[in-house]
């Protein structure tokens, strides 16, 4: 995982400065970023992402699975035959696989309310990181997507200190305030009280400066806003893969501008690692400087090249769902949390009150 062992992939920050005392240190966004709840709390190997989201899953299906034989035990009288059957063949929890695509449906549907909202990137950013990061803790079979998107974005506007009212947030997405409000409190649970996001906005401003300084004189400026714009949109894609929980921020910004021009970027670094220049002194450019230093490097140019290009290679990769497998798998969800909406689905019980009502507004189960 490059967030385990990207700690030797940075410069040698403790090496002393010139004109400063022996012990002196500074403090880079590295390191603020490696000592933060984001780095504890949501950095995993591959492995480590997969058995979380295995047990996750698996805690969810075995409380489901109780509460839909407790169903059929409760309404053995006023089930037919043919009910129990459907229950047992459509009610059926979804698997590890099928959670991930329905979050990952569900965070695009999210992107798009935002962005709709006019709401800034670092907003929408966040609304991402928050709802993905609800699912590492909780199952789709626990808490329904659609009940948290807004309440997601919502949160994030506070956390990002991009202020507007309740009232005002319900006005403009037409949802009662309760509905918006009712689950903020289990989300900021699940998220562990940790509202502070590192994104991969931040470097992308300090590669955006260095780039211009390394590259001088060779590159046009107007192109260089076009791919800083291009970018923004890449890492805004790249905070709906995985690779938020496999890389640090400024590795996913270089992926991203791979992504958008692989030949200006290898050229930089190439430049950053082998060429002469003065630029990597200037204070302006600090921010790329304490990802990449000329002085005292102890990472291999090769070993960053291979990281960040398989960083993109996940990036290009997104989850991808059929509209027709999003609807089955919806369907599942739906059917597990209530089986009476299949047995209405079916026609066989349009107003049957006599069945006892499946709990359906149970409070998410939260990991410790």
């Amino acid at each position: 995982m490059s967030t385990a062992t990207s700690k030797e992939l940075t410069p040698n920050a403790e090496a002393a400065e010139p004109n400063k005392p022996p012990n002196y240190k500074r403090l880079t966004d590295d390191d603020l970023f490696r000592h933060s709840s984001q780095y504890r709390f949501w950095s995993f190997t591959p492995e480590q992402l997969t058995q979380k989201r295995i047990q996750v899953n698996a805690q969810a299906t075995s409380s489901v699975g109780e509460s839909l034989r407790n169903f059929i035990s409760e309404n053995q009288a006023n089930l037919a035959e043919e009910d129990i059957k459907s229950i047992e063949e459509k009610a059926v929890p979804v698997t590890m696989e099928e959670e991930i695509k329905l979050v990952s449906i569900y965070a695009k549907k999210l992107q798009g309310i935002a962005q709709h909202l006019n709401l800034p990137t670092e907003v929408v950013g966040t609304s991402i990181t928050f709802f993905r990061r609800f699912y590492l803790e909780n199952s789709v079979l626990q808490m329904h997507p659609k009940l948290i998107v807004l309440t997601t974005i919502f949160l994030a506007c506070k956390s990002e200190n991009y202020f507007i009212g309740i009232d005002s947030f319900s006005q403009k997405t037409k949802r009662p305030k309760d509905s918006i409000l009712k689950y903020e409190f289990q989300l900021l649970e699940s998220l562990r009280f940790s509202l502070l996001v590192h994104h991969p906005f931040k470097p992308l401003h300090g590669f955006f400066l260095d780039i211009q300084a390394v590259l001088h004189g060779k590159v046009d400026l107007k192109y260089m806003g076009q791919i800083y714009d291009k970018c923004k949109k890449t890492i805004t894609e790249a905070l709906l893969t995985d690779v938020v929980y496999f890389y640090t921020p400024p590795q996913i910004t270089l992926a991203a501008l791979l992504l958008e021009d692989e030949a200006l970027t290898t050229r930089y670094l190439e430049l950053k690692f082998h060429g002469n220049f003065q630029a990597a002194s200037d204070s302006t450019n600090q921010e790329s400087n304490e990802v990449i230093s000329k002085s005292n490097l102890t990472i291999n140019f090769d070993v960053l090249m291979n990281l960040i290009t398989s960083c993109k290679q996940q990036i290009e990769k997104p989850t991808t769902v059929s509209v027709e497998e999003a609807i089955a798998i919806d369907a599942k969800v739906q059917f597990c949390s209530d089986p009476n909406k299949l047995l209405r689905k079916l026609k066989r019980r349009p107003t049957d009150s006599s069945l006892t009502q499946f709990p359906t507004d149970k409070r998410p189960k939260v990991s410790d």
